[in-house]
């Protein structure tokens, strides 16, 4: 390129020496010098008219003939798009491929920017949620999922969990979605059918319910005829009456469980709930005290309530949840450790909280605690006569008042069960407000 500068610097000044000269000779300085450089002028204007031509173009046809630095910037431009035309045609393979690998796959693939407007989508999606090409792009993605639970997913931004929904366009399907979001928060969704996991996972909650309700009339006879022989209990043999009487607490504790199961089905299927109601926090918790210490304990349970407020949600239910933390605080604490029981107000949200001086739980368990009849130690809920069921219970019931539970415990230093409810669902009274 110096090369080329250097010689069109000679060129001209070259022209312009004989412009001088010829100017003098002839005794019209001006006029030559001035011709000179018109048609310098001209002929970088008419080299102009042939790039601006070449280039409306698109470049299709070959660069104009042209000599020196016009010349240069021609075949440079012509490079260039030879450079572009190749890039594109890498990129358009390269599209072509992911569209074709994307579309062989059982799994939708969805692509929306930040504001949920639909911009690609492979096969699997458009058949999943009737999504059809042209018509729907940047359209938003809400408009044409029209599900209230999806809508809340989507524009809530409740990502950490997928969603399981109804196929808005297949009758009978149910399809598991999964947003994650990149870049300047685009949305990367991705959509399973999860049809058969559902039926299998409806087939064990149906049997799990109506085991359970079958099995409570049986039950019911055994335990009369238990009741009337321990009216009678005195007049047989030790060795009945012994008998009798684990035969009585086996009943107990096997109706418990039933009552757990069918409570469990309920809170899994949200049939027959109460209408979500104000609480007062005071009332609720004493009343689960109350209940607890009339069945007997030997620990000694604090009540810590640093503010009085009302909680949004179903009495029934709420109750169900704080008892069962209780009650197993109790069954695995020893006899005359201390339960302390929590209500306060931390920034935009309340914690129920129960704390023990039990065994405490190693970390890799707490994970699994809320499993159905998960026990960390196999043999210990044979003793302590629960069910194993009570934390999957509470579990249920936060999930029901967008509530969310957090243990945390060591071995050897007791456990702290914790329940935190989001702002919406509490109500302080106006003075405490205003302090």
């Amino acid at each position: 390129m110096k090369t080329i500068w250097q010689q069109a610097f000679i060129r001209w000044t070259l022209g312009l020496v004989v412009s001088f000269t010829i100017g003098i000779l002839i005794g019209k300085l001006f006029m030559c010098l001035f011709l000179f450089v018109l048609f310098g002028l001209c002929s970088n204007l008419y080299q102009l008219y042939q790039f601006h031509s070449w280039v409306r173009r698109l470049g299709k046809a070959s660069p104009p003939e042209a000599s020196g630095i016009w010349g240069d910037v021609f075949d440079a431009v012509y490079r260039l798009q030879k450079k572009q035309r190749k890039s594109k045609k890498r990129m358009r393979r390269a599209l072509s491929r992911i569209e074709n690998s994307t579309s062989a796959l059982k799994e939708g693939v969805i692509m929306a920017d930040n504001l949920g407007n639909l911009e690609w989508w492979n096969a699997s999606a458009g058949q999943f949620l009737g999504l059809m090409k042209p018509v729907d792009r940047g359209q938003p993605v809400t408009n044409i999922v029209r599900n209230p639970e999806f809508f809340r997913y989507f524009t809530q931004k409740r990502f950490s969990e997928p969603l399981v929904i109804k196929s808005p366009s297949q009758e009978g399907i149910y399809l598991e979605i999964q947003t994650t979001l990149y870049d300047q928060n685009d949305h990367l969704i991705f959509v399973r059918d999860v049809t058969r996991l559902h039926l299998l996972e409806q087939m064990r909650k149906d049997f799990v319910a109506n085991a359970s309700h079958e099995l409570k009339t049986p039950l019911t006879v055994i335990k009369g005829y238990l009741e009337t022989l321990d009216m009678f209990k005195d007049s047989l043999p030790k060795s009945m009456q012994k008998g009798v009487d684990n035969m009585t607490t086996q009943s107990n504790r096997m109706e418990q469980l039933i009552e757990d199961l069918l409570l469990l089905s309920r809170l899994e299927s949200n049939d027959k709930r109460d209408i979500d109601q104000w609480h007062d926090i005071n009332e609720l918790v004493n009343n689960v005290v109350d209940s607890v210490q009339a069945i007997g304990t030997k620990h000694t349970i604090h009540i810590v309530i640093r503010s009085e407020c009302r909680l949004y949600g179903s009495y029934r239910e709420l109750y169900s949840a704080f008892s069962n933390l209780v009650v197993n605080a109790i069954k695995y604490s020893p006899d005359g450790g201390n339960i302390t029981i929590k209500w306060e107000n931390h920034l935009d949200e309340g914690i129920f909280s129960v704390s023990d001086e039990g065994l405490g739980i190693e970390a890799r368990y707490i994970p699994r605690l809320t499993e159905r009849f998960f026990r960390v130690d196999k043999g210990r809920g044979s003793n302590t006569g629960g069910t194993g069921l009570g934390l999957a219970i509470v579990k249920h019931v936060l999930l029901h008042h967008d509530a969310k539970l957090l243990i945390t415990s060591q071995p050897g230093q007791g456990s702290v069960f914790s329940c935190h409810f989001s702002g919406k669902r509490i109500q302080q009274p106006l003075a405490h407000k205003e302090q």
